[in-house]
């Protein structure tokens, strides 16, 4: 789930216009770790009065054209348990970043629809992958696409804002049964305009489960872990209750009774742990094309669904372009955590990314922080 995910501070963009190249000289690290600490310490410190989250643990990586800058974690991961740079997070609705990723990538090698033969492109339509999803299509007007799903612009209602009705939000769900749901919704309107759901990025990891390659399925989790994952070798990234995730898994801290936790709640949405050195890692990993061709990076950057003046919701990712700087970026809540997870690339091509993963819910402002810590970096 999301919070304030295209709120722009002034301090971003106050420094972020006075960026220079960034292929200047490495940083001191000394300086940049004082600063990063100062920073992060006052940030949780300042979260100690009824309005807001106590903030046991958070962690931080910087990174600037691949190279990772500096990394650690700060307070308490659990009982007895400092929190590093490798603490493992719930990280929230950057899971879509890895959902459209992995979609995308089927598309890349080819997938078919089970039962049909036709390939799944982003122009298909959920209708014919998903039979739930023909009561959706408003007389007059055109289907709901797979494209649609990515950028948010399916006008579908957000189930977890309204879930449905027969289904408790503290309890499990099967995914089928979550499908059956949804299908009662309708849309607001035709789609093509920008209305922030989770319920389309669930459809994503349904549809997945409904392709296949060389005749292969897979399900949705098997999927991450094979075209993402572990492919690019994040190797402390996967979904609650794996082995290589509760070893290192931050306990939650929660603001409100938990809610959407238990699977398949947040399928596809917001159900991915990982550490901020892995973000840091799959950022890279983007960037450099390691993670998709240059066409489906497109697809994730682009100018899709218009949010307002400035921003815009490309594929897992909020896309803003000013004076020359194009910053990518997507917050996460969900019970017990707060995510976040920012790039900033100048004309020059050269970038910087900062990752923030902390484990209490509803965190205020974290989005501001993040413009702070990229403002001591930006500079060097």
């Amino acid at each position: 789930m999301r919070r304030k995910a295209f709120s722009i501070s002034l301090i971003s963009i106050g420094c972020l216009f006075a960026w220079q190249d960034l292929a200047r000289a490495e940083p001191e690290d000394l300086s940049l770790a004082a600063q990063t600490a100062n920073l992060v310490q006052n940030f949780m410190a300042s979260r100690t009065d009824e309005r807001s989250s106590i903030i046991p643990a958070m962690s931080v990586a910087i990174g600037r054209d691949g190279t990772l800058l500096y990394a650690d974690g700060y307070g308490q991961a659990g009982p007895g348990r400092t929190a590093t740079a490798a603490t493992i997070y719930m990280v929230g609705s950057i899971t879509k970043q890895f959902t459209a990723a992995a979609i995308l990538r089927l598309i890349e090698r080819g997938a078919t629809i089970n039962g049909r033969g036709e390939k799944l492109e982003t122009t298909t339509a959920v209708a014919d992958v998903l039979d739930e999803a023909r009561a959706w299509q408003l007389e007059g007007g055109p289907p709901i696409t797979v494209s649609n799903l990515l950028s948010m612009t399916s006008n579908l209602p957000n189930y977890t804002r309204r879930p449905p009705h027969e289904l408790d939000p503290w309890g499990a769900v099967p995914a089928r049964q979550l499908l059956t749901g949804i299908k009662e919704y309708r849309p607001s309107g035709y789609p093509g305009s920008f209305e922030y759901s989770n319920t389309s990025y669930f459809l994503l990891s349904e549809i997945m489960e409904d392709v296949e390659i060389r005749g292969v399925s897979r399900s949705y989790r098997d999927i991450l872990r094979d075209e993402v994952f572990s492919r690019l070798g994040l190797d402390h990234t996967g979904f609650a209750g794996d082995a290589n995730v509760t070893r290192a898994l931050a306990s939650p801290n929660y603001r409100r009774r938990p809610r959407f936790f238990q699977p398949d709640w947040l399928k596809g949405s917001g159900d991915v742990a990982s550490s901020v050195l892995d973000i840091f890692k799959w950022d890279t990993a983007l960037m450099q094309g390691a993670a998709l061709t240059a066409r489906m990076r497109d697809v994730v950057f682009a100018d899709a669904g218009r949010v307002d003046a400035w921003t815009y919701y490309g594929a897992g990712w909020f896309v803003t372009h000013k004076n020359g700087i194009d910053r990518y970026f997507h917050s996460g809540t969900v019970s017990g955590y707060t995510s976040y997870n920012l790039i900033v690339r100048n004309s020059n091509e050269h970038w910087l990314s900062v990752s923030l993963l902390a484990n209490a819910d509803g965190i205020e402002d974290i989005d501001t922080l993040a413009d702070q810590i990229a403002q001591v970096a930006l500079p060097y």
